[in-house]
């Protein structure tokens, strides 16, 4: 930790000698407060893997151009340069949503995924995707996280396991969507709000891409199913006719990414409970 806070200090003087506060528990990079000696709280991300590394500049280029799009605050990186490279932002004021007691941040949060979802991704540097090539690349995910979490299963388990997929992947009705820029990891932890129950700012864009507008709201839907109907109220409703369905099964498809983090530098309990998930989520 000595060596990346004398980085910290490198790339941003006002933080020299500051010490590092551990806090989260992300997959791919380490995250940290820092307190600088005015007062000012920062956070500073710093990737574990080569993944990590190209995520976190991925967010560096998109981060500042999304912020004039959007309708509550998200990282403003102030260092995002370096190699290896860090991202140092300061803190955005406010709880975890699932700390937070009652408020409208549920209809903040749809309102703001309707705005997030309505950028033209050439106002953010990326290229527009097409629902075709959307499969393609979702099928090749599918087969990727199938290989680490079907062999686990049993015969039944197994069978429901790809009749699952197979209604996502092979039913052309499913696909009858434009996919739109996503945040793609909006669990609770992500999502910031004020004492008054207010929508504070959304955090870690690490997966945002263009994908399936409901990779955004399939978590709320089904785990947190009233803040997510008030939240997709706010956003105008189920966009397309297979909404609800694809939701369904991207929920359940959550815990398969356990498994492979778990597969890979995570570890057996990633495994363990990646898999429990799954057997629970099986539709």
């Amino acid at each position: 930790m000595d060596e990346l806070a004398a980085r910290v200090g490198e790339r941003m003087p006002a933080l020299a000698g500051a010490a590092l506060r551990a806090v989260g528990d992300g997959w791919t990079c380490d995250t940290y407060e820092v307190t600088a000696a005015d007062g000012a709280v920062w956070i500073v991300q710093s990737p574990r893997t080569a993944y990590a590394v190209e995520r976190l500049r991925a967010q560096a280029a998109l981060l500042p151009e999304l912020a004039h799009e959007v309708p509550a605050a998200i990282p403003s990186p102030a260092v995002r340069l370096g190699d290896p490279p860090l991202l140092i932002y300061p803190r955005i004021e406010g709880v975890p949503c699932d700390e937070a007691g009652g408020g409208i941040w549920p209809e903040r949060l749809g309102r703001f995924l309707y705005d997030l979802h309505a950028v033209p991704p050439e106002f953010v540097g990326l290229r527009a995707l097409t629902p075709a090539r959307l499969r393609e690349a979702t099928r090749a995910t599918c087969a990727d996280l199938a290989a680490g979490v079907l062999p686990s299963l049993g015969l039944d388990e197994r069978a429901r396991a790809e009749a699952m997929l197979g209604a996502l992947l092979d039913d052309d009705e499913m696909w009858r969507f434009a996919p739109v820029l996503t945040h793609g990891d909006l669990g609770p932890a992500h999502v910031l709000v004020t004492s008054a129950g207010d929508l504070a700012g959304i955090i870690d864009w690490e997966e945002a891409a263009l994908d399936d507008p409901v990779v955004d709201l399939a978590w709320w839907l089904h785990a947190a199913p009233a803040s997510g109907e008030r939240a997709l109220e706010a956003y105008g409703g189920a966009p397309d006719r297979r909404f609800r369905d694809r939701a369904r099964i991207r929920f359940a498809l959550m815990p398969w990414h356990e498994v492979a983090y778990g597969l890979g530098a995570g570890g057996p309990a990633f495994v363990e409970s990646g898999l429990a998930g799954v057997r629970d989520r099986l539709v």
